[in-house]
């Protein structure tokens, strides 16, 4: 398994931060989450890494001859949030070369993110989408469940169109309880569409962060002449001179933006604009508290 999809420089310059949400939590961790559970439950659920301070009773030694690890038992009352990622792989996010393809800017952020997740004590799980398509990993924890996560996105490949709606219902059957979406897209789609499915999630009484994934191409349009553009999802073909739209192209793009970022402040969503330019730290850390 390669790990270059993990950005480990980064999720070691963000270990001292945390992820969280403002509401309370009614899943089982110990950490940073408020926890609607009082006193002590005998009910075992999961794992997490072993930390100082902890019980040495609780250690798993069963766990710790498969792995080489100290993990320890976790319990009710311990409460642990759930996290969602939801990854675009339709055919839009292959544009843009090596260093600065979306879907693999997409993948190393939802890698990381995981990451740093599961380091907190977090459960989280997968989502990749397209269409009406969606390969869903349910939530767990502990930070050995990072490498069938990296497993996943590394098989990840764009095709498709783009859909939203669908894909969120899916994945709101699986995480029936509490739980944090983060929604990983270059959202080439009506804005009415985008806000349908945020309004999903929160009428959930779930929370939701979106990275808005885009080629430094698709916000500057910096090209010259006359330019055959095909879209990645229809094949649909047409020339343009590039000189003489630009800058209408450039206000409608702002535009854009601009209408989802107050979708997002009206329906209480974080909203990070992410070029495929632009370190996955400071992407992260705009979700991010000291």
């Amino acid at each position: 398994m390669s790990n270059e999809i993990l950005d480990i420089e980064t999720a070691l310059r963000l270990k001292g931060f945390n992820f969280r949400t403002s509401s309370k939590v009614s899943g089982y961790k110990s950490g940073i989450h408020k926890s609607n559970y009082t006193g002590i439950s005998p009910d075992f659920l999961e794992h997490k890494e072993y930390n100082r301070g902890d019980e040495l009773k609780q250690i798993d030694w069963r766990l710790y001859g498969r792995h080489d690890r100290l993990y320890v038992k976790k319990f009710e009352d311990e409460v642990n949030m759930r996290w969602c990622i939801l990854i675009d792989t339709s055919a839009s996010m292959g544009y843009g070369d090596k260093e600065y393809n979306k879907l693999e800017y997409s993948k190393k952020l939802s890698a990381t993110l995981a990451y740093l997740l599961l380091k907190q004590g977090d459960s989280v799980g997968l989502a990749a989408f397209s269409e009406n398509n969606i390969e869903l990993i349910p939530p767990k924890a502990g930070s050995y469940f990072i490498t069938p996560i990296l497993d996943k996105l590394e098989t990840l490949n764009p095709s498709g169109s783009t859909s939203l709606k669908d894909p969120v219902l899916k994945a709101l059957e699986t995480y029936r309880s509490d739980a944090t979406f983060v929604i990983v897209s270059d959202l080439l789609l009506e804005t009415d569409t985008v806000e349908q499915a945020i309004k999903l999630i929160r009428n959930s009484r779930k929370e939701v962060s979106l990275f808005h994934v885009l080629h430094p191409d698709e916000t500057e349009f910096n090209f010259s002449g006359s330019i055959e553009f095909e879209d990645l999802e229809t094949t649909e073909k047409v020339i343009v001179d590039t000189g003489s739209v630009r800058h209408t192209y450039r206000e409608r793009v702002m535009e854009f933006i601009e209408k989802l970022k107050q979708i997002c402040h009206e329906n209480e969503t974080r909203y990070v604009l992410s070029p495929t330019n632009q370190t996955i730290e400071k992407s992260l850390i705009q979700i991010a508290d000291k």
